[in-house]
């Protein structure tokens, strides 16, 4: 696997047109771009495997976040963007834009950040808010997961412990939604049990990751006893 270093992180690139990768391969390992990964049938041994280190997951309020800290999953999720980004900044410290929706302590945004044998490895961001059915549920958007970590059981940890949060607060609904050309993590939310719940019409179908026309977003709930 090639891949560099920044400070002490590692930037993994594509082994085959030398770009920033966001994906590795679930049969060799080799890192892939968007541009350059494909999604082709493999057995399912190839990608489920026992978790290979020790995952920890940390649940805090992101405004309250180490701003440095904060950097470096902001910039996980720029891995995975089309077309990869030319290079990686894990030097500055994050601030939340004043228009976003982190801008404003009020939403009382949480993020989950998840690490494998003390490393960082993955994040995700949610919020619980009322749901179409008038009812307390959980939304989770952000989210992403360094290559290096793929296949090694990191999201499904950090689904299990929204799980556990849930219900802890008597939560009975979790909802995401991803672009249609976002296939790993639209296999993901299937296989770990989320149900498709509606297609939103939003793009152009500009062709964007693995060659797709990016064309709509996806929808998906989970629903708890």
């Amino acid at each position: 696997m090639t891949s560099e270093e920044n400070g002490n992180i590692e930037i993994p690139r594509c082994e085959n047109c030398g770009k920033i990768a966001g994906y590795k391969c679930a049969i060799d390992g080799k890192y892939l771009c968007g541009m350059c990964a494909r999604f082709v049938p493999v057995s399912l041994s190839h990608i489920k495997k026992e978790p290979s280190g020790r995952i920890e997951i940390k649940v805090l309020k992101k405004m309250e976040q180490d701003p440095k800290e904060r950097n470096y999953f902001e910039a996980l999720e720029d891995l995975t963007e089309y077309p990869p980004p030319e290079e990686m900044d894990f030097s500055t410290e994050w601030k939340a834009h004043p228009d976003h929706a982190y801008g404003h302590k009020e939403y009382d945004v949480r993020t989950m950040t998840a690490w494998v044998d003390g490393s960082p490895a993955g994040y995700l961001d949610f919020v619980f808010t009322i749901d179409p059915m008038e009812e307390m549920a959980i939304q989770f958007w952000e989210m992403a997961i360094h290559p290096k970590y793929h296949g090694m059981g990191v999201f499904s940890a950090m689904i299990g412990k929204l799980k556990e949060i849930a219900q802890e607060n008597k939560v009975k609904r979790l909802y995401v939604s991803h672009e249609n050309d976002n296939l790993s993590a639209i296999i993901a939310q299937y296989v770990l049990g989320a149900k498709m719940l509606y297609i939103e019409e939003t793009g152009d179908g500009q062709k964007m990751r693995f060659g797709i026309p990016r064309r709509n977003d996806i929808a998906f709930v989970y629903e708890l006893e």
